[in-house]
């Protein structure tokens, strides 16, 4: 009963270290799947960060400080925004374009109340007037329709964004990237 129980235990053993394990993938070489994923995401950046860039760079001409705001997921699965926003971010960061992030001013403020008290040393206090507020909010959403026809579940996504000028409200800047995506519906077996 021993022996049975010590070779149950080593083939569960065997089992599980040779049936998992994980793989890692080139993200840019992704296919494509029925759910928003990797593919989406880098086509949804290039597209994004090239003609942002190129509007900042080749029209707009001034220094711009961009804030991400409102960006929306209005379709019918789950997709992280933070993610795509936080991609497009750092890839226009890396180009030299400015962001601002308002979540740590009320920490900033307190470290300048602090070195206006005399209680820090004046050459590392912090000094008044120095926050830069943004000139432009970057906004958008994505949406989606689905429907079959044929067979196949088509859905159509639109990732549409906006830069909008604070000062005048107005959009300054937008683009949009689409995708079709057609999968085959599964028939039910038995």
């Amino acid at each position: 009963m021993k022996r049975f129980s010590l070779m149950s235990l080593a083939l569960v053993f065997a089992l599980v270290s040779c049936g998992g394990g994980t793989q890692y993938r080139d993200a840019s070489q992704d296919k494509g799947s029925r759910e928003w994923g990797p593919k989406e995401i880098k086509m949804t950046v290039n597209k994004m960060v090239t003609s942002m860039h190129r509007f900042l760079k080749d029209e707009y001409k001034k220094p711009a400080f961009i804030e991400v705001r409102n960006f929306r997921n209005k379709t019918s699965e789950h997709i992280d925004t933070k993610m795509l926003t936080d991609e497009i971010s750092t890839n226009l960061i890396q180009k030299r374009i400015k962001f601002i992030d308002q979540s740590l001013t009320a920490d900033a403020v307190a470290e300048m109340e602090k070195g206006m008290t005399g209680m820090i040393d004046p050459e590392s206090a912090i000094p008044v007037g120095m926050l830069k507020s943004p000139n432009f909010f970057l906004t958008g959403d994505i949406r989606d329709n689905v429907r079959t026809v044929g067979g196949k579940s088509l859905q159509y996504i639109v990732v549409t964004m906006q830069l909008i000028d604070l000062r005048t409200n107005v959009v300054e800047w937008q683009d949009r990237q689409e995708f079709l995506k057609a999968t085959s519906k599964g028939k039910i077996s038995f």
